[in-house]
């Protein structure tokens, strides 16, 4: 079974605000998210897959899209 972290948990992970959070799913820029209702959450797998994409080496490099 996956770990299911919602909005205020990953905001803790990343020290983000939920609605920056919100920006991020609005510009499609941030992990895969899923909704029941209205409500959000983040697969743990998913999270850690979307670091380890944004992982350089130099300031110059352009992160990779997460598998």
């Amino acid at each position: 079974m996956s770990i299911i972290l919602n909005p205020g948990c990953l905001g803790e992970r990343w020290d983000k605000t939920p609605q920056a959070l919100a920006q991020m799913r609005y510009r499609g820029d941030g992990p895969k998210y899923f909704k029941v209702g209205r409500s959000v959450f983040y697969r743990l797998e998913d999270v850690e897959a979307w670091e380890e994409s944004q992982l350089r080496t130099r300031t110059d490099d352009v992160p990779q899209e997460a598998a």
